[in-house]
């Protein structure tokens, strides 16, 4: 069975959504981000302030090269995966992509909790992250499905929802 790949921007729900996805399905949970960390010895931040966002998108693109080869896997990505085209090629090969795509406002009010453990959002102002969300539309278009989410969604409901429509396929 493919792969299903969660894209979305930072805060979007991509880690508690396939938290309840991999349990629905039984698909293992693969998460990149967490992947990275394990591999580098380091937190992401610390990958960010010691070795630049340059360093870190390779790094990124070399998880995403393994895990394109999984089978029966739920993959959370990190926010800025779809920014390289080849991430994207490579994940397609062998996975349905899903992105979360809640409004900015959703967006706004998840990161006021998690400001502090997001290496792109700690010195940057409201306008410059919702420039950076804006910017990034067009590649998290590029994918298979598009999940609405307001506020009143929760992980699991999405959850379901995305297995409603893997099952379609």
């Amino acid at each position: 069975m493919k792969n299903i790949v969660l894209t979305g921007f930072m805060a979007s729900g991509k880690t508690e959504t396939s938290k309840d996805l991999s349990r629905i399905t039984s698909f293992k949970l693969v998460d990149t981000d967490d992947m990275i960390v394990k591999r580098e010895g380091k937190s992401i931040n610390e990958i960010f302030s010691e070795n630049g966002e340059e360093y870190f998108r390779k790094a990124e693109s070399e998880i995403i090269k393994e895990v394109s080869g999984f089978k029966n896997s739920v993959i959370s990505t990190g926010g800025g995966v779809v920014l390289n085209k080849e991430n994207i090629e490579n994940l397609r090969v062998n996975s349905i992509i899903f992105c979360l795509s809640p409004s900015f406002d959703v967006i706004k009010e998840r990161m006021e909790e998690a400001a502090k453990s997001r290496p792109l959002m700690k010195n940057a102002g409201i306008d410059e992250i919702y420039q950076r969300f804006l910017q990034r539309q067009p590649y998290y278009d590029n994918c298979d499905y598009k999940i609405d989410i307001t506020s009143v969604h929760t992980p699991l409901m999405i959850a379901k929802r995305i297995w409603e429509i893997y099952k379609e396929v």
